[in-house]
């Protein structure tokens, strides 16, 4: 399947329905209607950031199943995420120490196509176990959230699919810094992402990282808990996605996960500006947050409170 570039095509827009999938169907439609709708919501909004970017608002939308209710709760957490967990979102300074050492120590990839379905693969590998200072998994995460973030920019998607890879991974960091108050907020800021996520598949697991499956199983609900997989053999990835998105180096035809990796560095440098001034630097402002008691749909399916304020996540 063939990116979306935001190009008219003419040859394209004639096609029929019925010679779309369903994973090009919604990229020939603009949905201008709905982004009008979430640019005046934004407005109204005392503590939400004045958003304009059309194309950023549309891969939200497409992302949240075309549901506008669900893309607005969804942009609230996104931007309140942002404002509370400084680890994670704090300065996004590509070539700042913490962004550079998780960049050199750690690939973040996106395949070159999508899926029939419209869902493109996430793919991560450490290229080393070496220690780092420090809260390591923070820098981990704060680089992880600047990729995806930069890839819906870029990006019009129905789903991800993410694959970690294992192989190189640090035994201290995993039993040491995979707690339970980690492990909340990453799912805290995973539920507000403007993706919906189909499945997570974990390769070349060390055995020592079971306890910290079951003590994430045991943070997700059951229908989370079917989308995650452990395989001893990666190339098991096959039997739940197609060739052309998984790596080469599993089994796949993409491209291999240090090219993927790569190309996604160069391109968060490249982007620096809009990650410390331009819109994946936006947060939320707390203090005019509206006291709300009201549960979202996606903070109830993690079980936390909606309202930020109140919000405790140790």
């Amino acid at each position: 399947m063939q990116r979306d570039d935001g190009k008219n095509n003419d040859s394209t827009a004639v096609r029929t329905d019925e010679q779309l999938s369903a994973g090009e169907d919604h990229k020939l439609k603009p949905y201008d209607e709905e982004v009008d709708k979430l640019i005046e919501w934004l407005r109204d909004m005392p503590h939400l950031p004045n958003v304009n970017d059309r194309a950023w608002l549309r891969n939200c939308f497409i992302g949240r199943k075309l549901r506008i209710e669900r893309t607005k709760e969804s942009l609230d957490g996104y931007f309140c995420c942002r404002a509370m967990i400084d680890e994670f979102f704090g300065v996004r300074d590509p070539l700042g120490d913490d962004v550079q050492t998780a960049m050199r120590k750690t690939w973040f990839g996106f395949s070159t196509n999508l899926t029939d379905e419209g869902y493109q693969v996430i793919v991560t590998r450490n290229l080393t176990d070496e220690d780092v200072p420090g809260r390591y998994l923070d820098q981990w995460t704060k680089y992880f959230y600047m990729c995806i973030d930069w890839n819906l920019k870029r990006e019009t998607v129905n789903g991800v699919i993410i694959i970690y890879d294992m192989a190189t991974t640090n035994k201290n960091e995993v039993l040491t810094q995979v707690t339970p108050n980690f492990l909340r907020k990453s799912l805290q800021c995973s539920t507000f992402f403007p993706y919906k996520l189909i499945q997570v598949h974990f390769i070349n697991v060390p055995s020592y990282a079971a306890v910290v499956f079951n003590i994430l199983k045991s943070l997700v609900p059951k229908k989370i808990q079917s989308r995650i997989f452990m395989h001893n053999n990666p190339s098991d990835v096959l039997q739940h996605i197609q060739k052309e998105c998984v790596p080469s180096d599993l089994g796949g035809s993409d491209k291999s996960i240090q090219e993927l990796g790569e190309f996604c560095k160069k391109n968060i440098i490249a982007e620096r500006e809009m990650f410390m001034n331009g819109i994946l630097s936006l947060k939320a402002d707390m203090e005019k947050k509206p006291k709300d008691t009201n549960s979202n749909e996606q903070s109830e399916l993690f079980g936390f409170d909606g309202n930020f304020k109140q919000l405790n996540i140790d």
